[in-house]
């Protein structure tokens, strides 16, 4: 079953939510929201259900150490069970009422045991 972009809508308001409190966001890209997240590649398909799980358990186990990255770091969320992986990048910019703006872009996705990525930071779930 495809995952439409009312549903990847829904599923970082979900996440969001949940960040509130720490001043940070996730951002799904057209290219995560388009162009892989149906892909058929991702054997079995990829699951909003899955997601939420894995964003449940990155929140939990990895929030501050994602709030304490620095602009243009770049990470990967991994989930050792599913195999999905997700590369991110970090954007922070200083806000006119001294608050840092904290957006966690989410690059791309794919479900792949064997998945490279360069980044050096991963948070595995």
């Amino acid at each position: 079953m495809t995952i439409n972009q009312q549903e990847i809508s829904q599923l970082e308001q979900y996440i969001n939510n949940k960040l509130t409190a720490y001043k940070t966001e996730f951002i799904m890209t057209m290219h995560f929201s388009v162009d892989r997240i149906n892909d058929v590649r991702n054997n079995p398909p990829i699951t909003v259900e899955e997601l939420k799980i894995i964003f449940d358990s990155l929140i939990y186990n990895h929030i501050t150490a994602i709030v304490a990255l620095n602009n243009k770091d770049t990470f990967n969320i991994r989930c050792t069970n599913t195999h999905i992986n997700m590369p991110c990048a970090v954007i922070k910019k200083p806000q006119n009422n001294g608050s840092i703006l904290h957006k966690n872009i989410v690059i791309t996705i794919m479900r792949k045991k064997t998945f490279y990525s360069k980044d050096t930071i991963e948070f595995n779930v």
